[in-house]
């Protein structure tokens, strides 16, 4: 691909001005810890966080020994420990083809895709954090996307071998490891890529940092290496609900019911655990029951429930500590749908997993790779791999990811032909 190799020349230009000055972390955190990402995070590789990353969020942005200390939080009060802006500027190539040989190119090009503003966050009064970012993507539409993504509200209490958190507000899932690893959208596996096709019979599945938000409350039973997470959760909608609960006339994205009044008090309910086994690496089990209404397709007018399981494990290795981690996943969800029209009810399943290391080429640069396998009820299947790389220096990250993904399939939504997607993203944080 001659722009991908246009790219890789570039790089190789950019690599001596990366490596010359140590690379610090996420600038809010940083000033007000006076500390390096690498404490943190895996090899200075943000979000992957290590075991002191894991705890700091846990502990609502405390770091174990500080949980508690007001006057330890008072003294690094002010504006900049706790704001942070970040601007993206990306470049994608994305080609398909079909199964009946026919190639497209989708995305050629550079863009401006996201603007995030973290107005406020970190720890506050001894034993209280919160997040909040607002995100804005200037290109998505002719008048651009601007909204919340994510604000809660954190409570920790206890000491660092046994303390309970609790946190509230539109939050998004997080894990740890395997589950809470990837640098960006463009290399997420394929059983979260995948889950909603079908005529938005799946959606978004919210397991990982990388998952969609959702308005609910989180309490958390923290023991030695034990963490144990419960939370209810707002739900899921696609569909516009009238004062009277009938369905509306517009449908939209799949997005967080934020007013879900009229739906009979549908909830969601999720609990995790994350095992931390000392030096030799993690496990993060994951099970999410709930019900999401969703819209018929082209039909806006009537509306049919979900009623979803989900399962998920991940294992992550610290094969060679500090210098390659293996890790793996697996992901399971049973779906019964009842529909407000005389189509009949049914259930579907659909589970995927990957296989994958990451390779700490050297400080602050590391590279990964993934193998991935999907399927849809048994019948329909895809897979494919990726490769990323990453350059953290000095609150600027340059990110490389390709992935190629295949479906032997002659119908049904995974259709047969493969897709090439290669982007590379650099951020800047201030």
């Amino acid at each position: 691909m001659p722009i991908a190799k246009k790219l890789i020349v570039g790089l190789s230009a950019l690599l001596g001005l990366f490596f010359q000055h140590a690379a610090s972390a996420l600038p809010a955190f940083a000033r007000r810890e006076k500390a390096a990402c690498i404490m943190c995070h895996v090899n200075s590789t943000a979000p992957h966080l290590n075991e002191l990353g894991y705890m700091y969020r846990r502990m609502a942005f405390h770091l174990p020994g500080r949980l508690g200390d007001e006057k330890s939080d008072e003294e690094t009060v002010n504006a900049t420990n706790h704001m942070a802006v970040g601007i993206s500027v990306a470049y994608q190539y994305t080609e398909a083809k079909a199964g009946d040989g026919t190639k497209s190119v989708s995305a050629n090009g550079v863009s401006m895709p996201e603007i995030q503003l973290w107005p406020l966050v970190g720890g506050f009064f001894g034993n209280f954090g919160t997040w909040s970012e607002v995100d804005a993507s200037p290109m998505t539409n002719a008048g651009g996307e601007i909204g919340v993504s994510q604000a809660d509200i954190r409570y920790a209490f206890g000491a660092p071998h046994l303390f309970y958190n609790f946190r509230g507000g539109l939050m998004a899932p997080e894990g740890y490891g395997a589950s809470d690893q990837w640098l960006d959208d463009g290399n997420l596996p394929l059983m979260d890529k995948l889950a909603p096709m079908r005529n938005q019979e799946t959606f978004v599945t919210p397991f990982g940092a990388m998952g969609s938000a959702e308005l609910g409350i989180e309490a958390g039973l923290n023991y030695e290496k034990s963490h144990l997470t419960l939370g209810a959760y707002n739900g899921w909608t696609d569909v516009n609900i009238n004062a009277d609960g009938t369905p509306g006339t517009q449908s939209g994205d799949l997005r967080v019911a934020q007013l879900k009044h009229n739906d009979k008090g549908m909830r969601d309910y999720r609990v995790q655990l994350d095992q931390l086994v000392g030096d030799l690496g993690a496990v993060t089990a994951g099970y999410y029951h709930g019900t999401v209404p969703l819209t018929l397709p082209n039909d806006a007018t009537n509306f049919w429930l979900n009623h979803f399981d989900q399962a998920r494990l991940y294992l992550t290795s610290f094969t060679v500590p500090g210098k390659l981690d293996l890790f793996a996943g697996g992901a399971w969800a049973k779906n019964q749908y009842v529909s407000t029209t005389p189509n009949p009810d049914g259930t579907f399943t659909t589970k995927g997993g990957f296989v994958g290391a990451n390779y700490y080429v050297m400080p602050h640069m590391t590279a990964s790779g993934r193998l991935d396998r999907f399927e849809y009820n048994s019948k329909e299947s895809a897979s494919g791999y990726s490769l990323q790389l990453s350059f953290p220096h000095e609150n600027t990250i340059l990110i490389l990811h390709f992935n190629h993904a295949a479906s032997a399939q002659t119908s049904g939504p995974l259709q047969a032909g493969w897709n090439n997607d290669f982007g590379a993203q650099l951020r800047f944080l201030l």
